[in-house]
């Protein structure tokens, strides 16, 4: 099983990129942002710590843990954040190690999409790196537009994330989103003949 890491900054079209790799190149997609997720539902390996640490009261009546109530304690509080991160981002890459352990003979792609491949350690589980970039204006408009977010949200946003210039150094293949979907489709069907 090939592993491409598909990173990129807030805005810059990794996620529609992924989407694009999974039709056209038949892969399986690991999106950090929804393992997140999956490592704290029940049974999994977040679930109890969270609990054991914040209490039954994020309990939901079906187990579930009530994830706007949580975010209400975490944002409100940075040393609370930072536990559940703590707890969160281990989860998170030991679920990905495992997932491509247990896949690693098998033939197809998997596809591990996240923007944070380099901080979190997880490049290393992957055989090229691929890196979704667009011009800093483009992915302004993109979050002010699609997200919402004020100028002032966005800047915070783009200073606590790699330069572009690191980002190039430390990817295999860089794809240029700075057109249309069809144009990013065919950018991404040429890496896949290459």
């Amino acid at each position: 099983m090939k592993v491409i890491g598909l990173t990129g900054g807030v805005g810059s079209g990794k996620s529609l990129a992924a989407q694009m790799l999974a039709q056209e190149y038949q892969a399986q997609l690991l999106i950090t942002d929804e393992l997140g997720h999956t490592v704290m539902e029940q049974g999994q390996r977040a679930y109890e710590e969270i609990l054991g640490h914040f209490g039954r009261e994020l309990m939901q009546e079906d187990g579930t843990i009530d994830r706007t109530l949580l975010a209400q304690k975490v944002f409100a509080d940075e040393q609370e954040r930072e536990w559940l991160n703590s707890v969160i981002h281990p989860a998170v890459i030991r679920y990905i190690e495992e997932y491509i352990a247990a896949r690693k003979e098998e033939p197809g792609t998997i596809v591990l999409e996240s923007a944070l491949l380099f901080e979190s350690g997880c490049d290393r589980f992957c055989d090229e790196v691929w890196y979704v970039c667009v011009p800093e204006a483009v992915r302004r408009q993109r979050l002010a537009e699609s997200r919402g977010y004020s100028q002032e949200k966005i800047t915070s946003i783009l200073k606590r994330q790699l330069s572009e210039e690191e980002f190039r150094r430390r990817s295999d293949v860089v794809i240029e989103n700075d057109g249309t979907m069809e144009e990013l489709r065919q950018k991404i069907l040429s890496e896949i003949k290459a």
